[in-house]
C-alpha cells in the first residue's frame, strides 16, 4: 500500500466503528409503468477531512485490509432496516412489493455463514419475500463457476432473490442463464451506451432481452444517462432500467419521497406529440 493507503486503513476501520458510513439509494425505475419499483444501496463514506467518498476512492484499500466482508455487512444491515420502513408506501409501478439490491463482493460469499446470517437478517426485520436482493458480479460467478450454482441456491434457499450484475462485461454463454437461480440480469453500462447507436450493441441487447425472457428472468439496463437510450431499450422490450436519466443516488428520505411519487418517465408507446411523433418524457427534478 502507499502513504495514503496506510492513512485510510485505520480510519476506514474507525468509520465502521463510529457509524460514518453512508449508504445512498439508486432507484431502479418500470420502464413500462414510470413506477420507481426498487432501489440500489450505494456506500459512501463522510471522511472527516476529504469529505463524501465514493467506493472507487476506498474499496481497493478495504479489500487489502480484509475490510470488505464488514463493509459489505453494513451495507446489508443499513439497507435491511431501509427497506422494511418501505412497506407502508405504496407499490411500485409494477404492483409488486419494491426490491432493494445490495452488491456482494467476492470475499462475503466466500463466508460459510453469509447465506445463514442473510436469513437471519431477513427473519430480524421481518422482510417480506422477493424483497431483499443479492448483486453477484459476473466476473465472480466467471471465476467461481463450478461453484455458482450451488452457491446460489444456497442464497436462494435463505430467502433472498438474486441477479447477475455488469452482464456482458465477461461474455458469459448466454446459454448459461437457464440454468441458475436468478430473477434478473443487469446489463452492463458499455453496452447501454451504445444502445440507439451502435448497431451490434443493438442486437446483442436484444440477444439478451430475448434469452432472458424465454427463461422468465427480467432485464434491467445501468447507467441509462440519455432520452435515447430510455426510449430505445422500451423498443427492445428491456423491463427496468437505472440512471442519471431518472435519478443519481439519494439520501434515505429523497429516495422514499421518489418511490411515493414516481420517476417522471413515460413510456415512448404512451407519449405521442400531436403529430404523432415522440415526445421527450417529464422527468421530475
Amino acid at each position: 500500500m502507499n502513504a495514503i493507503d496506510l492513512d485510510l486503513v485505520p480510519a476506514l476501520k474507525r468509520a465502521v466503528e463510529d457509524d460514518a458510513l453512508v449508504v445512498h439509494y439508486q432507484p431502479e425505475v418500470d420502464l413500462a409503468s414510470g413506477g420507481v419499483v426498487g432501489m440500489e444501496a450505494l456506500l459512501r463514506w463522510q471522511h472527516p477531512r476529504r469529505g463524501l467518498l465514493w467506493p472507487v476512492d476506498f474499496l481497493t484499500v478495504a479489500e487489502r485490509a480484509g475490510l470488505l466482508p464488514s463493509l459489505g455487512w453494513e451495507v446489508l444491515r443499513r439497507g435491511a432496516k431501509e427497506l422494511a420502513s418501505w412497506r407502508s408506501l405504496p407499490p411500485g409501478g409494477d404492483g409488486s412489493p419494491r426490491q432493494l439490491w445490495v452488491n456482494a463482493s467476492a470475499s462475503q460469499l466466500l463466508q460459510v455463514d453469509f447465506a445463514d446470517r442473510l436469513a437471519g437478517l431477513i427473519a430480524e426485520f421481518d422482510l417480506l419475500p422477493g424483497t431483499l436482493g443479492i448483486e453477484i458480479t459476473e466476473e465472480t460467478l466467471a471465476t467461481g463457476s463450478k461453484h455458482a450454482p450451488a452457491l446460489l441456491n444456497e442464497l436462494r434457499e435463505a430467502g433472498v432473490v438474486l441477479a447477475i450484475d455488469d452482464f456482458g462485461s465477461w461474455y458469459s454463454s448466454l446459454g448459461t442463464l437457464g440454468d441458475l437461480p436468478i430473477e434478473a440480469v443487469k446489463l452492463d453500462r458499455s453496452f447501454v451506451r451504445g444502445v440507439g447507436s451502435d448497431l451490434d450493441d443493438d442486437s446483442i441487447v436484444s440477444s439478451v432481452i430475448a434469452l432472458a425472457h424465454a427463461h422468465g428472468i427480467r432485464v434491467v439496463a445501468e447507467g441509462v444517462e440519455s432520452w435515447a437510450e430510455g426510449a430505445r431499450l422500451c423498443e427492445l422490450g428491456c423491463d427496468r432500467a437505472l440512471g442519471y436519466l431518472f435519478s443519481g443516488p439519494q439520501l434515505p428520505e429523497h429516495a422514499r419521497m421518489m418511490m411515493a411519487h414516481g420517476s417522471g418517465w413515460t413510456a415512448p408507446e404512451q407519449r405521442k406529440s400531436v403529430d404523432g411523433k415522440l415526445a421527450r418524457p417529464t422527468l421530475d427534478a
